[in-house]
């Protein structure tokens, strides 16, 4: 926060969203103190990673804003929201972050019928005396 509040910068505001395995941080936009505003950061070294590679300061606030969600907005049906760092804020105001997690209940599909699942769990039905596998196990076994 002291290196962003150097740079002047008042606010960073990043979008997520994710779903399935994977998500997606993509910095929106940088506000300044003196009203100008950025879609990046300056490419500023801050650090360099075990393997000695080095980290910039965008590479650490995206992994930063992608860590501070109290949820799971990658996997499954995921989420999606904002993300803000405010570094001129008092310390319990420098994250805000807005979130809407998805759950499998909220999609509905249209085109599913209660049939169409009938012989899912059923294994399939070998006729013992040609050695094949049938389809339609339920019917053959009636």
């Amino acid at each position: 926060m002291t290196l962003l509040r150097a740079l002047g910068v008042e606010e960073i505001e990043y979008h997520l969203d994710g779903g399935g395995d994977s998500g997606d941080t993509s910095l929106e936009r940088v506000l300044y103190i003196d009203g100008h505003e950025e879609t990046h950061l300056p490419d500023l070294p801050i650090s360099f990673n075990p393997r000695g590679d080095i980290q910039t300061l965008q590479h650490y606030l995206d992994n930063l804003a992608s860590d501070l969600p109290e949820g799971d907005w990658i996997n499954n049906e995921g989420g999606s929201g904002k993300v803000f760092i405010r570094p001129m804020a008092d310390e319990e105001d420098w994250f805000e972050c807005n979130m809407t997690f998805h759950d499998e209940d909220d999609y509905e599909n249209d085109d599913f019928e209660e049939g169409d699942l009938d012989d899912a769990d059923e294994p399939p039905a070998v006729d013992p005396e040609l050695g094949e596998t049938v389809t339609g196990a339920k019917e053959y076994a009636r």
